[in-house]
């Protein structure tokens, strides 16, 4: 909700939980429910509108998007199998009683640092898709300065490439800077646009498209791994094939996670009951997971943006005079979505 939606200003309307971290980030875990119907977004806008701010907020749970347990839980796990090499696995869960349909879109994408509105645009990375070992789809991922990677997919996935650029049609009526646009992914999958994806297989941004039919109580598992691209190279196809998605992986998880074990033990105090660690546990996680590297360099920001007064043709910006501003620090940030 934005702050002119919302009855009480801007707030997240989804249900996801933090559950695991370690400072080095080696091993994390998340948990996010998502409802087996329709997303109810206009129903949530709609009533926060008409609520004033002595009314209590109207949540996605108040919607009944999650009556009769008709959710799935996704777990997503993170574990390092080098300082570069990420292995991902993803875990749904069926809380419902009836079998459903779970359409699941691991998503890699670069940062836009070269929209032609960019004052000093950097030079356009690229994904595109590869040939990668029997029963994966893989994808190149070649960036200017953070290198190349590769992204393995298990699994024999279609892969849907779009750019990632701001839709300017929709948004602002004018002509978008690109034929696939960042929302070409949802329009494909939910609108049926085949012509909204990169039949071209290549792009900025990609997801892989499962599709899964679950029963009640069951689950499906979804695994990637992204990995610096010389791990993949010509003498190493067929070891690749054997250790990307076989045991090894499933032995580094089970490693990382016993680490963050040992880690933890290490530090809660010996007086805590196994309940309040478990807790202890989650908010120190949580505090990781929203750990973030903030670089703000204020001379470059107005630059991009063409509001540097130092510059000549910059127009009139907020906070315009802080040019001199260069913040650089890790920070947690209590609204993660913010």
């Amino acid at each position: 909700m934005t702050n002119s939606e919302g009855n009480h200003g801007e707030d997240v309307k989804e249900y996801y939980f933090y559950l695991d971290s370690t400072p080095t980030h080696s091993y994390m875990k998340f948990l996010y429910k998502y409802p087996q119907s329709a997303f109810p977004y206009a129903d949530l806008v709609e009533t926060n509108r008409r609520r004033n701010r002595e009314e209590m907020e109207y949540e996605l749970l108040d919607t009944g998007v999650f009556d009769a347990d008709r959710y799935f839980d996704a777990f997503v796990e993170y574990a390092k199998g080098g300082a570069e090499d990420i292995l991902v696995q993803i875990t749904a869960i069926n809380r419902g009683p009836e079998e459903a349909e779970l359409l699941l879109l691991p998503t890699l994408w670069f940062r836009n640092d070269w929209a032609a509105w960019i004052a000093r645009p950097g030079e356009k990375p690229n994904l595109k898709q590869i040939k990668g070992p029997a029963g994966t789809s893989a994808v190149a991922a070649a960036h200017p300065v953070v290198g190349e990677y590769t992204l393995y997919c298990e699994g024999d996935v279609p892969l849907l490439f779009t750019e990632n650029e701001t839709n300017y049609e929709r948004i602002f009526g004018t002509p978008n800077d690109a034929p696939y646009v960042k929302d070409g992914i949802n329009n494909c999958v939910v609108l049926g646009q085949q012509g909204a994806v990169n039949p071209e297989k290549t792009g900025t941004k990609v997801a892989a498209h499962y599709r899964f039919t679950i029963g009640p109580g069951q689950s499906a598992t979804v695994r990637l791994r992204l990995t610096p691209q010389a791990a993949a190279g010509e003498g190493r196809k067929s070891k690749a094939a054997a250790t990307l998605f076989g045991t090894e992986f499933d032995k580094t998880l089970a490693a990382r996670l016993q680490e963050a074990d040992e880690f933890y033990q290490s530090v809660t105090p010996p007086s805590v009951s196994p309940d309040a660690a478990n807790v202890m546990r989650q908010a120190v996680a949580g505090m990781l997971w929203s750990k973030q590297f903030y670089f703000f360099d204020g001379d470059q920001w107005l630059d991009e943006h063409r509001a540097n007064p130092l510059q000549p043709g910059s127009h009139a910006s907020r906070n315009s005079e802080w040019f001199h501003m260069v913040n650089e620090d890790i920070i947690s940030m209590p609204d993660k979505w913010e």
